[in-house]
């Protein structure tokens, strides 16, 4: 095992576990509790935000639907004007509309409801790009587009694979530096071994399982591991005057300690969540709620998270998986959002996704190729609900954002928004420029929230 396997673990102290009811929960938030949370839901593989934010207008619907011919004829339910799910567009728009896929009925009623909205043409960026800066070959621009992993990376850390922090780690560091919550290992956690989002200099991933706290490999690495447990319980001693082995004793007893302090807090905390879908997705959304409801037993002010969901590699059999894959989001989602709702902290957490990149517009046969920017889904109490931020470019081939095939330059940096989410959670604006050097080069903050 690595050291930092230790090290995400590490930083605990055990702590008395007492009861807590939902009512304590909901009136604690009445009373104005102090606690603030950010879910990512990364999408792996890369979501087709083409088909994710679809013309309703009818002439930008007609071309859509002139470049996705082939696909079309495919999807079990099809994607008619008829079956699509209008969203109330904004005045800037003019004549355009849009509309969410059949298959999310029910983020398109929390869109209308006010809870949940729209990023438009979201992407990694150094600094504002168009097609001209391209074919000029005068853009500076992230490297290695298009590659998986790397995009992964740079959404998550603003840098390529082998990145050592991502910015949800630094954003509870700056956190944890200016005493808006402590040091806790349970700031940041994970269902979905996403750890460089979460890593900071003093923030590293806490992982959590089917609603229990994360197994400690090196004891799973023995058939009888009840002498090792026994150790590192503190059962037996330790007169090694190795460092290396007093610095592994040291962690894993803290892993211990967090993993008791975790498991305790979950079966000693009373509360009811509504009924979860059975997907993985809402299942890992499901541990973020338990979690939450934690909170105060877990002794932390501010959480990042992040779940995740594959499958969104679309290159072949789009008309058959992708339909299945956004019921499924639509679903955890909406079940996320009644939940939080139901432990009174609607305005206290927010969720947004996140994906390796877009699609292409054009479509290579049954399928659709690596994109660049892509549109998102943020949600939450705090947010200006209803709207679309950014821009959607039209459904066209050649236009002033198309890197090739219907590929979006980004219009809004990853920057500009992670910011948003930074300022949201009480980061000051000095140390955001500090976390993400490149917000400079572009027209500042989203206007992501309420006053």
């Amino acid at each position: 095992m690595k050291r930092r396997d230790f090290l995400k673990l590490s930083g605990a102290t055990m702590m008395s576990t007492s009861l807590l009811s939902l009512s304590q929960a909901v009136a604690a938030a009445e009373q104005g509790e102090d606690y603030k949370a950010l879910v990512c839901v990364f999408l792996y593989g890369g979501m087709d935000c083409h088909d994710t934010i679809i013309p309703l207008d009818d002439s930008n619907y007609q071309q859509w639907a002139k470049h996705r011919s082939s696909l079309l004829s495919a999807y079990p339910t099809p994607r008619t004007p008829q079956n699509l799910h209008a969203l109330s567009t904004p005045s800037r728009f003019n004549q355009r509309k849009f509309a969410l896929p059949p298959e999310m009925a029910g983020l398109a009623k929390l869109y209308g409801q006010g809870q949940l909205s729209v990023i438009g043409n979201v992407g990694p960026l150094l600094e504002p790009v168009n097609a001209s800066h391209l074919e000029q070959v005068t853009a500076s621009v992230p490297p290695r587009l298009f590659s998986h992993n790397d995009q992964q990376s740079t959404w998550m850390s603003g840098k390529t694979e082998g990145a050592q922090f991502g910015w949800g780690g630094l954003i509870n560091d700056a956190l944890i530096n200016t005493g808006k919550t402590q040091q806790t290992p349970f700031n940041a956690i994970t269902t979905a071994e996403a750890d460089l989002w979460l890593t900071g200099s003093n923030t590293f991933p806490y992982h959590v399982s089917d609603g229990k706290a994360g197994i400690i490999e090196i004891l799973e690495e023995f058939d009888n591991n009840q002498a090792l447990a026994d150790y590192f319980a503190g059962k037996e001693s330790s007169s090694s005057n190795n460092i290396l082995q007093q610095d592994l004793d040291t962690l894993t007893r803290s892993a211990m300690a967090a993993n008791s302090q975790y498991n305790d807090a979950i079966a000693n905390t009373s509360f009811t969540l509504p009924q979860f879908p059975t997907t993985p997705l809402a299942q890992q959304l499901k541990n973020v709620c338990q979690s939450i409801a934690t909170r105060q037993q877990l002794n932390t002010k501010r959480q990042v998270y992040i779940v995740g969901m594959g499958g969104f590699d679309t290159h072949s059999g789009q008309a058959q998986s992708l339909p299945k894959l956004q019921s499924a989001l639509d679903g955890a989602l909406v079940a996320f959002n009644t939940a939080i709702a139901s432990l009174g902290l609607e305005k206290q957490v927010t969720l947004f996704t996140a994906s390796d990149f877009g699609r292409t517009l054009a479509v290579n046969g049954d399928g659709t190729d690596h994109g660049w920017g892509a549109h998102h889904f943020i949600m939450g109490g705090a947010v200006h609900g209803g709207t679309i931020f950014g821009d959607i470019p039209p459904p066209e081939l050649n236009h002033a954002f198309d890197a090739g095939s219907g590929r979006l330059i980004p219009t809004t940096a990853v920057d500009q928004l992670a910011a948003s989410l930074g300022s949201w959670m009480g980061v000051d604006d000095n140390t955001l420029l500090q976390i993400f050097p490149n917000l400079k080069n572009f027209s500042g903050k989203l206007s992501l929230f309420k006053a």
